[in-house]
């Protein structure tokens, strides 16, 4: 008998419409919350169209409450297999098609039913090639940046958007290109001082910090291991956690930063089983395949909602599963500390144990660095090298429990 231990997941209603308008769009990419939380946008890539669920998340002191109540659809001659999209507010939507161009649409209010469009901008630049994730990053007032992932050109491009001029945008330029291939997902912490960018082909994501030296030849900062497949990936809104959807496994994947910040070589804190084994393998029609592609976090930081083609939504509790981890890394910090510093010792061993300790902290935090190259030196040259199944500390009903997935 088929056991689903997916944990922390909200059931959510909808009407038939609803629900027949979802499942009709076949494979689904990536997925977005607007600003607002009212509206939610899924593209659709064989059928080249985008949908627009109107939704209501209710939050009670007991449960979390989610409702979809209606639905538009969406098609135009400029949406050719839609992959990534962002809402730059709750009307405007910028869509990246991956085999046409990146196009902002201006959504028709309380609009329902099935409409086709002519684009309200479309981005220009010589740059931009197989656009298939975007991530709009908001600046000063009329304007924002659109990142956008150029899937088979490996490259992540920045165009500026001026909103307050028809939404023209400039050439824009290469903002990452060194060790990627096949960037599949980009985000932006909220203050702008942490990138990152899920990296298909080298199982990883890619962490840069925001410093004036920044530019395509960087070297990432950090990087995030025990992904076979990564995509859609999403920072909190605290910056603490990144919650990164694994195309290539069940699991969404939920790291969590240090006093180092992002820096580094570093493992999942968590993996939550987001599809049921029954679920992940009736879309597992290749190694690439099966998993959740799209992520978005809610503004409450409580809620985030995946998406893929056999399970086109889905959301789960971020509130109850953030304090799963809070409690197993308190506990574990508490257990580290104990035996670092002895507390059970004299003072004066104590406050020699203490002093070794942070020496070797300060060590740790120069080995990653150095940690960094020698991962990506494994991950671009070693041809034996093959991603092995990582240990994880997977979400269950009654808890955080030790697994190995395969």
């Amino acid at each position: 008998m088929q056991t689903d231990d997916v944990a922390h997941r909200i059931d959510y209603v909808a009407p038939k419409h609803v629900r027949d308008a979802l499942t009709s769009l076949g494979r689904i990419e990536d997925v977005k919350f607007s600003p607002s939380n009212r509206r939610l946008a899924v593209a659709g890539f064989f059928k080249n169209r985008i949908a627009v669920f109107e939704m209501a998340i209710d939050v009670s002191q007991n449960a979390k409450n989610i409702s979809l109540t209606d639905v538009a659809e969406f098609s135009s001659t400029y949406l050719n297999s839609p992959h990534g999209l962002d809402f730059i507010d709750d009307e405007k939507l910028l869509v990246t098609s991956r085999e046409g161009q990146a196009c902002i649409f201006e959504l028709p209010v309380g609009a329902t039913g099935s409409y086709k469009l002519a684009p309200l901008a479309v981005i220009q630049s010589d740059h931009i090639s197989t656009p298939g994730s975007v991530e709009v990053v908001k600046k000063e007032q009329g304007c924002c940046e659109a990142l956008i992932c150029n899937n088979y050109v490996n490259t992540v491009t920045k165009h500026r958007i001026d909103l307050s001029d028809g939404s023209s945008s400039k050439n824009g330029e290469i903002f990452f290109k060194k060790w990627l291939d096949v960037p599949d997902g980009v985000c932006a912490s909220r203050e702008r001082q942490w990138f990152a960018v899920s990296n298909h082909n080298a199982h990883a994501v890619f962490l840069y910090e925001n410093t004036p030296s920044l530019s395509e030849d960087s070297d990432p900062d950090g990087i995030l291991r025990c992904n076979y497949y990564p995509h859609g990936l999403q920072f909190t809104s605290d910056g603490r956690f990144i919650l990164v959807a694994d195309a290539g496994s069940p699991y969404v994947n939920i790291y969590q930063r240090d006093e180092s910040g992002w820096r580094g070589v570093r493992s999942p804190v968590v993996s939550v089983r987001v599809l049921s084994d029954e679920t992940f393998l009736r879309g597992r029609v290749n190694p690439e395949e099966g998993g959740p592609k799209g992520i978005d976090i809610n503004n409450a930081m409580n809620v985030f909602v995946t998406s893929c083609e056999t399970q086109p939504l889905a959301f789960f509790d971020l509130g109850a599963i953030l304090e799963d981890v809070r409690f197993c890394t308190t506990a574990q910090r508490k257990a580290e500390e104990t035996f670092a510093y002895g507390l059970n010792k004299p003072p004066e061993t104590r406050l020699r144990d203490q002093k070794t300790f942070e020496v070797n902290y300060e060590l740790g935090l120069q080995a990653k660095a150095q940690d960094v190259q020698r991962v990506i030196w494994t991950l671009t040259n070693s041809r034996s090298w093959r991603l092995t199944a990582p240990l994880r500390w997977v979400t269950s009903k009654s808890g955080l429990t030790r697994n190995v997935s395969s």
